[in-house]
Order: C-alpha cells, then structure tokens, then sequence
C-alpha cells in the first residue's frame, strides 16, 4: 500500500497501541516521498484537495439526499469500531 502511494524507503517505527477496533493494530511508519511522485500522478502539492473532490462528488443530492448519506457513512463507521 505505501508503495502504491509513491512512499520509497519506509519502515516501521513503533506499535503505537492506538488499535482502533479489534481487527486493527495502530502502528508509525517512517518513509520518504520523492517530490516527483505527486507531479508524475497529476496530484495536488495538498492532499486534502482530493478528499474535498472525493467529499463533495459523494455528497451531493442524488438518488438519497445529503442527511440521509451521512447518516450511512456514520452508521458504516460505527460498525467498522471507528468511536468518536
């Protein structure tokens, strides 16, 4: 996964005992991103302007309206173990 990510030269640093469900082990890596990587994908030097793109795209009304969307997303998350 962190080399489909464009991460070269990584390594695990530390359990960090954060495991946010009972399938999910909370660990710090170490890696390095060639400043190339994000020009020879097309990303953004923000890594949030893909989130917002990826938020806005599956928010908006359709077929079930905005508050009905995040109701599901917050249902999927609670039954994935994420706690607030």
């Amino acid at each position: 996964m962190l080399n489909e990510a464009g991460f070269i030269d990584y390594e695990l640093v530390a359990d960090t005992g954060f495991n946010s469900s009972p399938v999910t082990k909370g660990v710090l890596f170490r890696a390095r991103k060639p400043k190339d990587v994000q020009r020879r994908r097309g990303m953004s030097s923000n890594p949030m302007d893909r989130y917002d793109e990826f938020f806005s795209m599956v928010y908006q009304p359709g077929a079930l309206d905005v508050k009905t969307k995040h109701l599901i997303a917050l249902g999927a998350s609670l039954g994935a173990g994420c706690r607030p």
